[in-house]
């Protein structure tokens, strides 16, 4: 016998201390996820955070949604992004797993979305007749530093059992060298009247300055929703992730090293002309909102590529064509550049015409958070 169980925001403080919950042998949330969904500024009480699924009155399945709002044509509807859906392998064949995507779609409304899966995930979506393909959108990954040591194991995991470090460590030597060279460069390009401002939280003019450029955006962002996610974090970093209980979840909860945002506002003459929020977590590095006039994609660019080339960052993904288009032709020398496809796809539930002209930035739906 299959049972679903609901746990809405008002659960929240409840579920983190029920200990059976957490005492099992493997996680339906991390406890800093299910904070992060508790403060979401999209949240209501009754609104569905993570849905359970028992078979035979035992748990071993769950689905995870992230509560967001999509704008066309002047109207605002509630979206929930699916982020997590997993049922554990004896339960093949049991329908545990449609049973669980039915019950979200249906208490949602059928108002769901998809915003990154895998291929085998992608036939299951596809065969439940619920959705639509959303956005193809297109970027690139840039790489300015060697990172043999998580490329190789993504190509054959074969590689896994070897260390790069030391390779990684030893060509870094040459390309750290060369962007030192790069970086002073770069910076004698930016005019001297351009100040960058690294923000703990969303001013006031900064504000003002997403919602004037935005219009072209089917999710929109305000200040609520970007202080949260720097605020309450979906992946925390921990060095020490080998001890702790990180392989019992399925889904993202820990960084080796480093996982934040900086939002950058970037002023010319004391007048704001970019916003730009970027991730970092360990050497990986990602665009994830761009708000700025066509006229300054040079420099925007340019300072994102020189945050880059400040960090420990050995790789970026952005999917804003101006960045990227300007990026592509730039006289430097990325190791690579490699194209990247970010499909996403919505269920039928949403009428959604006329929208190839709109914007469906890298964060949008799920991906900002890990």
């Amino acid at each position: 016998m299959i049972e679903i169980k609901t746990v809405l925001k008002k659960d929240i403080p409840h579920f983190l201390n029920d200990k059976q919950i957490w005492d099992m042998d493997f996680l339906v949330s991390s406890k800093h996820r299910l904070i992060a969904h508790y403060h979401n500024p999209n949240l209501n009480n009754e609104d569905i955070v993570l849905q359970l699924g028992y078979l035979n009155n035992k748990l071993l399945g769950y689905i995870g949604v992230y509560t967001d709002y999509v704008n066309h044509k002047d109207n605002q509807e509630k979206i929930g992004w699916l982020s997590t859906w997993w049922v554990h392998p004896k339960t093949k064949g049991s329908g545990l797993g449609r049973a669980l995507l039915d019950k979200m779609y249906q208490d949602f409304n059928g108002k769901i979305g998809i915003s990154q899966f895998t291929p085998s995930a992608k036939r299951v979506y596809d065969k439940s007749g619920y959705f639509n393909d959303f956005k193809l959108s297109e970027g690139f990954k840039f790489a300015i530093k060697s990172n043999l040591k998580n490329i190789l194991p993504l190509i054959n995991p074969h590689f896994k059992k070897y260390n790069f470090n030391s390779i990684d460590y030893i060509l870094n030597i040459w390309f750290n060298t060369y962007n030192f060279f790069s970086k002073k460069n770069i910076q004698k390009n930016i005019p001297k009247d351009i100040l960058i401002d690294y923000l703990t939280e969303i001013d006031n003019e900064t504000s003002i300055f997403i919602k004037e450029h935005q219009k072209n955006d089917i999710f929109k962002k305000n200040t609520d929703f970007f202080n949260w996610l720097k605020k309450y974090l979906w992946v925390l970093p921990a060095p020490l992730q080998k001890v702790t209980i990180k392989e019992n979840y399925e889904f993202s909860m820990f960084s080796e090293k480093i996982f934040d945002y900086s939002f950058l506002k970037i002023c010319q003459n004391k007048k704001i002309i970019g916003f730009v929020v970027i991730q970092q977590r360990d050497y990986n590095g990602k665009v994830l909102f761009s708000y700025f006039e066509k006229q300054n994609q040079k420099v925007i660019s340019d300072i994102i590529l020189l945050h880059f080339l400040n960090t420990e960052v050995r790789d970026f993904i952005c999917y804003d064509k101006l960045i990227c288009n300007y990026l592509k032709t730039k006289k430097f020398f990325f190791i690579y550049k490699n194209k990247k496809v970010k499909h996403s796809i919505i269920s039928k539930s949403f009428d959604l015409t006329d929208i190839k002209d709109l914007r469906f930035q890298y964060g949008d739906g799920d991906c900002a958070f890990a």
